[in-house]
């Protein structure tokens, strides 16, 4: 992964060249400054929906999250982010309609993952490192047998950690082919042509992968600051 940068949401952001994925690495819990400029940049209907989490600081992140997502995607068309309008594919995979750039978003506890691509269709997924006792049950849904044999040769926590691994690298390519959970529940290998598949090494404490169309691409990091220079 290229050396990371920072970008004010003020700025025009540069689009990806043919040849990168842009993936922007977001706190959900940055400093008030920051929270506040994302919280502005969300619609009704978005703040309606995080009102009706159980939790409110799930309502937050998610709101913190599409700010983030909104005010990226600004910077790279040089509008409104309230101006954005998102339209649905099949599988309800948002899009931008009459715009090449393509992009996609996941968040996991307090991170955020961006994906951004021109002209070829992304999908990114993140999550949180933590006790999984339901990994038993839920691997063999989602693993292959040899993926299966891999785990169970594994104390924990890397057994745990395997599995995210698998499961971000699986939920990336569905959530990219628009086709969404149904496509994590077999085998992604089997999918695997016109499609390349990167795992994101660098997130302390989280597992994650962007995939994208074609090959010959490579990720470029992006960080996402508030006033106060944290990430």
């Amino acid at each position: 992964m290229s050396q990371p940068a920072s970008a004010s949401y003020s700025e025009r952001i540069t689009p990806p060249a043919p040849d990168e994925v842009h993936v922007w690495v977001a706190d959900l819990g940055s400093g008030p400054d920051e929270l506040t400029r994302r919280f502005a940049a969300t619609t009704v209907a978005e703040r309606e929906r995080a009102s009706k989490f159980w939790r409110r600081e799930d309502g937050d992140r998610y709101l913190s999250a599409h700010g983030a997502l909104r005010l990226v995607l600004a910077g790279y068309l040089a509008t409104d982010p309230l101006s954005i309008q998102f339209e649905t594919g099949e599988h309800g995979k948002p899009f931008l309609q009459h715009a090449t750039l393509e992009f996609n978003l996941s968040h996991s506890s307090d991170l955020a993952l961006i994906a951004v691509a021109e002209g070829r269709r992304v999908g990114v997924d993140v999550e949180r490192l933590r006790p999984m006792p339901d990994l038993e049950d839920l691997a063999p849904r989602v693993c292959t047998t040899d993926e299966l044999v891999i785990l169970t040769s594994l104390a924990e926590p890397l057994r745990t950690h395997a599995f995210l691994g698998v499961w971000t690298r699986k939920e990336a390519l569905a959530k990219a082919t628009g086709e969404g959970i149904r496509g994590v529940m077999r085998d992604a290998q089997s999918d695997m042509r016109g499609w390349t598949v990167a795992e994101l090494r660098d997130l302390p404490g989280y597992a994650g992968c962007v995939a994208a169309e074609g090959d010959g691409w490579h990720v470029v990091r992006r960080d996402l600051t508030d006033s106060n220079g944290r990430r």
